[in-house]
């Protein structure tokens, strides 16, 4: 359907002054002269658990090609020893002792270290103790880059065998193409055989600054934890508090250009029981103005056993076990994902059944009903995320750490609840443009056989 509406026509935004909130923000930013930076999200719980995480703005979008994977592999050697700590046992024991829960994860755009504790000043200390020496002066024996080398191929041909994990790596991979976001956050087994210590301690120096560190705190605050932090991390002066200012666009480093600007269909052959569909409209990422609109648009689709979706395909139909809506952000794109998994004979019906629904919500909008359940629906579940700290620690430490804007749970809410039926009718006929979706499937089924329903949608 050619005819749109633009969204800087139609859509009114009420732009936040952050400046004006700084003082109100349920959150409190400190830096020091080293440039790391600590941010601080008192618990509004009664809980006598804290989460502290140790954030570096790196992953595998920042990675050269020849070495992808190397901020994962990074990750995995730093648990193997420092100067202070110089095994694995000798952290993992004293953790433990202390019933203090710890992991850490690689991502696209960040690295990051976390811990799960009894808020207690003692275990404050062992934690910073131990991480601030760990994470700064990481020993990379070659023994154990050995060792960890192959830990890693044994975990990369377990993500071959895990069919969700394959299909989440190969469906970026090829949405991205040609974009550092659309590496593998594992590498592939050439490069993982490739990364030497070499490799290893030159990217570790690069990225693992203090400037390029964040330290995010939350759960049950005590005065005396700040100086424990600064003990470690504070380098020669204290932590100050600075303002939390906002952003205005995006600050990626490689900006991106959408190679499959139009409709596309891709298959890849796959020995499964059903075939795995994603149907993918591009959306504009973090900076995207309309992106609690797209929120509300999800929840009203395939968010749940009530969204139109679920209703139709499976109650309906019965062709499938579940569907649902994903949105995946990133600095400059992001994308809007429908996704179900159905047999092979049913694929087909499946797709021509969504793409009725996606014109029927062109067609006739949103009754105010409807909305009005919907914005109860997504605001209710969404406070709930709150009572785990580890939730809300993510949630306001990666706004900060990428540049984000600042949405506290109240703006989000406030935004919500003033979005119009026509708003969101105007938003899905931008979105859901079938000259520009890029359908990707993993299964049997055959190309022509989709290019066919896409050819009848696009006339």
């Amino acid at each position: 359907m050619k005819s749109r509406v633009s969204r800087k026509n139609t859509i009114k935004h009420t732009k936040t002054n952050i400046n004006k909130l700084s003082k109100t923000l349920p959150i409190k930013l400190y830096k020091n002269e080293q440039g790391t930076r600590l941010l601080f999200t008192p618990s509004r719980t009664e809980s006598e658990s804290s989460s502290i995480y140790f954030y570096f703005k790196v992953g595998s979008k920042d990675e050269p090609k020849n070495i992808n994977g190397i901020s994962h592999f990074i990750e995995h050697m730093i648990f193997k020893g420092s100067p202070k700590f110089p095994n694995y046992l000798d952290i993992s024991k004293t953790f433990d002792a202390n019933g203090i829960e710890f992991n850490a994860f690689t991502s696209k755009d960040m690295t990051a270290y976390h811990y799960k504790f009894l808020s207690t000043k003692e275990n404050i200390d062992i934690i910073c103790k131990i991480t601030s020496d760990m994470i700064m002066n990481p020993l990379m024996r070659e023994r154990e880059i050995k060792t960890e080398r192959n830990v890693i191929i044994q975990e990369y041909n377990d993500d071959l065998d895990d069919v969700d994990e394959y299909i989440a790596d190969k469906l970026e991979e090829c949405l991205l193409e040609g974009h550092p976001l659309g590496q593998t956050i594992i590498g592939t087994l050439e490069t993982i055989k490739a990364i030497n210590r070499k490799d290893l301690m030159a990217y570790h120096k690069k990225h693992y600054r203090f400037d390029n560190l964040l330290i995010g705190f939350s759960g049950k605050m005590r005065s005396e934890y700040e100086p424990i932090i600064e003990k470690y991390f504070g380098g020669s002066g204290s932590f100050k508090p600075i303002s939390i200012k906002n952003v205005e666009g995006s600050l990626a480093m490689t900006p991106f250009v959408d190679k499959h600007p139009f409709s596309k269909v891709d298959c890849f052959p796959k020995e499964l029981k059903q075939d795995y569909i994603h149907i993918i409209f591009k959306t504009k990422g973090y900076f995207d103005p309309m992106k609690n609109h797209l929120r509300l648009i999800k929840n009203i689709m395939g968010s749940n056993m009530s969204s139109r979706l679920f209703v139709e395909i499976r109650e309906k139909l019965g062709l499938v076990y579940s569907i649902r809506c994903e949105i995946s952000n990133y600095e400059d794109m992001g994308y809007f994902d429908i996704t179900a998994q159905t047999e092979v004979k049913d694929t087909v019906k499946c797709i021509d059944a969504v793409f009725k629904e996606l014109v029927k919500l062109k067609k006739f909008g949103i009754d105010e009903k409807e909305l009005k359940d919907n914005k109860k629906n997504y605001c209710d579940l969404y406070q709930t995320n709150f009572d785990d700290i580890e939730y809300e620690n993510e949630y306001y430490s990666k706004q900060i750490l990428l540049n984000r804007p600042i949405e506290t749970r109240e703006m989000r809410i406030g935004t919500i609840q003033e979005i119009t039926a026509k708003e969101l009718h105007d938003v899905a006929l931008e979105l859901f443009d079938f000259n520009k979706v890029h359908i990707i499937i993993f299964g049997e089924v055959k190309k022509h056989t989709i290019e066919k329903i896409l050819d009848k949608y696009n006339k």
